[in-house]
């Protein structure tokens, strides 16, 4: 469920407006941190300064003759002798020669240094209260408030102006690509994006019209080609069928009987072809309107039967195995097509042997004798071709698969999808 979301276009947007969000939110702390930290800083190094300039004025009072402790301001005092500082700064300044700095948890500031007066060296530590000049604690919420609110007011203009433009430039693909969902199976329908899409989804539009068209064509030029050409052949095929009609009432010979025969049985087989390009012609738009019917054993029969002769020649048996009816969309003219040229490829494979059909409600399976597949096998057969075939049985959605028999030669199967 999460991969299929993130990898829907639809979601794009979402998805990016989430994503800088959280980066918002990410900078904002961290810019929320730094500038915290840096205004602790600037107040540390101030107060150091201050310091310094307190001790110069201190180190000139205490070499005038002052002694002992003495007040700088009300903020610092500062003591030539260290016994005289607090306990507490006394501690923190135990072992140091030189210290400038905060003391933990009191909130003050310490320095410490020396001084020459009269050529002895005299130790000079200031103490001064800096939380009285630094920010309060109310006056750094403020701060950094002020700070978050300016980086979110940015960061919402941004975002705003980012979702926009995603939108835009996203918004041409998912209209694409509902078009193709509505317009599936339809070639008439044009494909549009809005005029201010960039100019890659134009291009893109244009072609897939272009291709569209092409397509239109290709399938209309294909239809008028199986229709006009079937029709054609009707009427010779009709005369064909009339004068062996006529010549089977003759008195003829043997030879003359067998001729009739083969004409007889071609007319009849080009005729079953024909009525199957009229079926595909008819039904290749609305396949899933036909109605169901269901294959009874006598159609395949009649198969096996237009195809006994070409298998006897070769001492072939034909065997059927007929368990259920199964049920198709197809004409009998289609199916006769597909199960002979199946059936007719299984023959020419085989030398010598035994062909078996098994018939179920799930489809149609052959198998041969034969040599089997090689390691590239073809789907190039005889007659129509295997490569036919296949195309008919998509065209109804069915499923072909020609594989190698465990025991045997080849193994044809048809499976019936309704």
């Amino acid at each position: 469920m999460a991969s299929r979301y993130l990898a829907n276009a639809k979601t794009m947007t979402g998805r990016l407006a989430v994503f800088f969000t959280v980066i918002s939110i990410f900078v904002g702390i961290v810019t929320s941190v730094m500038v915290f930290e840096a205004l602790l800083w600037s107040e540390d190094r101030v107060s150091e300064r201050r310091m310094l300039i307190d001790r110069d004025e201190a180190i000139a009072r205490f070499k005038a003759g002052e002694n002992g402790k003495i007040t700088i301001d009300v903020q610092t005092v500062a003591y030539n002798d260290i016994t005289l500082l607090p306990e507490k700064y006394r501690q923190a300044l135990s072992g140091e020669k030189r210290v400038l700095g905060e003391v933990d948890g009191a909130g003050d500031m310490l320095y410490k240094g020396r001084y020459s007066l009269n050529g002895a060296e005299h130790d000079v530590v200031l103490v001064a209260n800096v939380d009285s000049v630094e920010f309060t604690e109310r006056e750094m919420i403020f701060v950094i408030s002020i700070v978050l609110c300016l980086v979110f007011l940015l960061m919402a203009v941004f975002g705003i102006l980012l979702y926009r433009l995603s939108k835009n430039l996203i918004a041409p693909l998912n209209d694409l690509a509902r078009q193709l969902e509505r317009q599936t199976g339809d070639s008439n329908a044009a494909f549009a994006v809005s005029p201010a899409a960039a100019r890659e989804f134009q291009t893109l539009t244009q072609h897939l019209n272009q291709y569209r068209l092409d397509l239109h064509k290709t399938l209309k030029r294909e239809q008028a080609f199986a229709r006009y050409t079937s029709h054609e052949l009707r009427t010779p095929l009709t005369v064909a069928k009339g004068a062996a009609k006529l010549l089977s009432r003759t008195e003829k010979t043997d030879f003359q009987q067998r001729q009739v025969a083969r004409i007889e049985d071609a007319t009849n087989q080009m005729s079953i072809m024909v009525d199957a390009l009229l079926g595909i012609v008819r039904y290749e738009r609305n396949i899933d309107d036909a109605p169901l019917r269901k294959i009874g054993q006598p159609e395949i029969e009649e198969v096996i039967s237009a195809n006994i002769a070409a298998a006897r020649s070769k001492n072939i048996e034909i065997t059927l195995t007929f368990v259920d009816e199964p049920e198709i969309r197809a004409t009998t003219a289609v199916l006769s097509m597909v199960l002979g040229n199946v059936l007719r490829n299984a023959i020419a494979a085989t030398p010598t042997g035994e062909i078996t059909l098994h018939v179920d409600r799930d489809g149609i399976q052959v198998i041969d004798d034969g040599a089997g597949l090689g390691d590239t096998p073809s789907k190039e057969g005889h007659g129509l071709g295997l490569l036919i075939v296949d195309d008919l049985t998509r065209r109804y959605g069915w499923q072909f698969t020609l594989a190698n028999h465990a025991g045997r030669g080849c193994m044809a199967t048809i499976h019936f999808v309704n």
